[in-house]
């Protein structure tokens, strides 16, 4: 991929695909950075080797970002849209943008947008349909809360076809390489009643401290109870966590000392897949994987 946006642009700026290269890694880190996020060059590479790239490049210095992630035929996200702050307001993120919705083909695309971002994603067909908040802290269980279900246990490679089966339930489209890099990264639990999976979660590595998502399970109190199993065995670290909109769980992660201290709003072009089972999504694996 090689394409030069058009006069119209006044910039000599050129498209091109991302790559797993360490120049392309450490100059994506930089423009996080820049953006004020707290990436880590690993969280990069798991995010190019789970989908894929475009960076924007002037004189060979990169200034822009956009990834993507498909899930199957008929899902993708689209997240990681960065444009260095000197060169915002020329046309960058409209031309990154339109290069992931040729990657996504006829997939619908799922995206959460800061306020700012909005305006241009609704000028490609892009529709709010929800919201994610951004919970973080260093999470203590609040008393009388720790985890004292039995039925948490650490899940290992034997679950994971088991908890793909639910997630594709949960998302209505398979997300078994995301899922396995994860767990590969992190840890998996489950919840197991009568021999039967009924819920799970990842905790991970992520930027300042550790990430907990996705969290699929059937009912808010399950939710909550995997929960509950990674903030007692992470207490004191950094945690961030993101939860749907209608997860219910915001004023319970307060008061296990996880503020929300961001807002994002769900976007979607084209029509989600229908899901097809009893569980949901009550935390995302990121704000850019869904």
């Amino acid at each position: 991929m090689n394409s030069t946006l058009s006069p119209k642009a006044r910039l000599p700026v050129t498209l091109r695909q991302m790559t797993d290269s360490l120049h392309d890694l450490e100059s994506a880190l930089q423009l996080s950075r820049g953006a004020g996020w707290t990436y880590r060059l690993e969280d990069w590479r798991i995010a190019l080797l789970l989908g894929e790239g475009v960076l924007a490049e002037e004189s060979g210095q990169v200034i822009g970002s956009a990834l993507c992630w498909p899930y199957g035929d008929a899902l993708a996200t689209c997240g990681s849209i960065i444009v260095a702050p000197a060169m915002q307001g020329r046309g960058l993120g409209r031309a990154l943008l339109a290069q992931l919705l040729q990657l996504t083909g006829e997939r619908a695309i799922l995206l959460n947008s800061t306020a700012e971002g909005m305006r241009l994603y609704q000028a490609f067909g892009f529709k709010p349909v929800g919201t994610v908040h951004q919970h973080m802290g260093r999470g203590r269980v609040a008393a009388g809360q720790h985890e004292t279900d039995h039925q948490v246990r650490r899940a290992g490679p034997e679950d994971l076809q088991v908890v793909t089966a639910m997630d594709q339930r949960a998302v209505g489209a398979t997300r078994h390489r995301m899922i396995a890099a994860l767990f590969k990264s992190g840890s998996l639990a489950v919840i197991e009643r009568n021999g039967n999976v009924q819920g799970y979660a990842i905790c991970r590595p992520f930027g300042s401290g550790q990430v907990i998502g996705p969290v699929v399970a059937t009912g808010a109190e399950d939710a909550k109870t995997l929960i509950t199993h990674f903030l007692t065995a992470n207490e004191g670290q950094n945690l961030r966590i993101d939860i749907d909109g209608d997860s219910g769980l915001g004023s319970w992660l307060i008061a296990q000392d996880l503020p929300e201290v961001g807002q994002v709003t769900t976007m979607i072009r084209g029509e989600r897949p229908p899901v097809s089972g009893p569980e949901r999504i009550f935390a995302l694996a990121s704000q850019s994987f869904g």
